[in-house]
């Protein structure tokens, strides 16, 4: 998900569905570790162009499984992508300007077809903006109306993917039901 726009959901997560989660997984005697893509990014690491390739590592360390969260912002858009990067991952080429978030699901779930049956997506009801008092709002809308459109090609794709999608979450409560269930 973008980071500015979440934090409520990352953290009804963290600490509704995580211990939740990893209870299950001890039952059965497995181990159940959870990442979340705003920890562990310093700024020192950021202001010298690492967070893609961090986050994506990340990702990467993740599989199989990748829990997506989109609002209505479409998320920072990186200046350039590291030549070694490219090198690595020359998908990233065709989408230089594209946000960490749409990259982040590009990679972990779009660019591979093993993610079946491994990915959820939940896509939150854009009228929950209005809940919150009108100063906090614009935090939550769109950066522009070209990111707005970019974000709605994004959702398309994800849809049209046939992996699994909840839309019109509510609340971070709700959003924490939808992934226990």
């Amino acid at each position: 998900s973008t980071f500015r726009d979440m934090h409520a959901e990352r953290e009804a997560l963290v600490k509704r569905v995580s211990p939740t989660l990893r209870a299950l997984a001890a039952r059965r005697r497995l181990g159940f570790f959870e990442v979340d893509l705003r920890w562990g990014i310093t700024e020192e690491q950021a202001s010298r162009g690492e967070v893609l390739p961090i986050c994506l590592e990340e990702i990467g360390r993740c599989r199989p499984y990748f829990i997506g969260l989109l609002g209505e912002r479409y998320g920072w858009v990186p200046d350039s992508v590291p030549d070694g990067l490219l090198r690595e991952m020359p998908w990233l080429a065709e989408r230089r300007q594209a946000s960490v978030t749409e990259l982040e699901i590009v990679h972990g779930v779009l660019n591979d077809p093993a993610m079946a049956g491994r990915a959820r997506f939940y896509f939150r009801d854009p009228a929950w903006i209005e809940n919150l008092p009108p100063g906090q709002q614009a935090e939550f809308r769109a950066e522009s109306p070209e990111a707005a459109h970019r974000l709605a090609e994004l959702k398309d794709r994800i849809r049209a993917s046939g992996l699994p999608v909840s839309e019109g979450y509510r609340s971070p409560q709700e959003l924490a039901d939808l992934v226990l269930a």
